[in-house]
């Protein structure tokens, strides 16, 4: 298994933008039109710009806190001028949803990639849990930006459902697994929603846990975990499905 170290690679478009004759369009502004163009410095790109934002967004949110990050501090790290990020994306709140839709959806193209046809239940288990192994450092910033958006005093139901997203989807790739493989005789009689609840429990722990102490071996422990679940359900000898 391999950790990636570099972050995620950008492979969505922030959700807030439109698309129009194939081109993307900034969120429309309160029933007044589109805005007016913002001039760019040389070299710079209309396209690259959104993405850029919202990847520099997820780093600085996850290495500060949302309220410390500026708008300023944002489009400094991109190099851009402050006033397109409420061009494309309306203010920092808008901003923050589309990063939280891009590390949620990028977690799960990933795993999805790594999907065959006909998949064993034990292979989507195994590779849910591996997917926090592949991909530690995304996950671990969305975590660290979820748990700094849950201690702010002004909450957003929009927000709350971005970040309840994940966790939905989680529950239900392996809820679905552990219900086939129990109907399939693959596994022993086990409650679903107690185990996918364990498992999800557990990697949200070995994020937190690797930000207080880094030394700590993430990818062990996870790997351990797998294997530990893997008998709980009575598989008795697992090849991870990359063997």
């Amino acid at each position: 298994m391999k950790k990636d170290d570099r972050g995620p690679s950008l492979t969505v478009q922030p959700t807030r933008q439109k698309r129009t004759a194939g081109r993307l369009r900034p969120a429309a502004r309160g029933g007044r039109g589109e805005r007016k163009a913002v001039p760019l410095e040389d070299g710079q790109h209309r396209s690259d710009i959104p993405v850029s934002l919202v990847r520099a967004a997820l780093g600085l949110f996850a290495s500060r806190n949302y309220s410390s990050v500026t708008i300023k501090d944002i489009s400094s790290a991109v190099g851009v001028n402050p006033s397109l990020i409420y061009y494309y994306f309306g203010s920092k709140e808008g901003l923050f949803l589309e990063v939280v839709n891009y590390a949620v959806e990028e977690a799960f193209r990933r795993f999805n990639a790594s999907h065959k046809e006909d998949v064993a239940p034990a292979d989507i288990i195994s590779q849910w849990i591996e997917t926090h192994i592949i991909q530690f450092v995304l996950m671990q910033k969305l975590a660290k930006i979820s748990l700094d958006y849950a201690s702010t005093p002004v909450r957003s139901d929009t927000l709350d459902k971005a970040i309840r997203k994940f966790y939905d989807r989680e529950a239900i790739v392996l809820g679905r697994a552990i219900r086939a493989g129990v109907a399939k005789g693959h596994f022993r009689q086990v409650e679903a929603q107690d185990t996918a609840t364990f498992i999800s429990t557990f990697l949200d722990g070995s994020l937190f846990r690797n930000m207080m102490f880094p030394t700590f071996d993430y990818a062990a422990a996870i790997e351990s975990m797998r294997q530990i679940v893997l008998e709980h359900l009575g598989v008795d000898t697992y090849e991870a499905a990359a063997n």
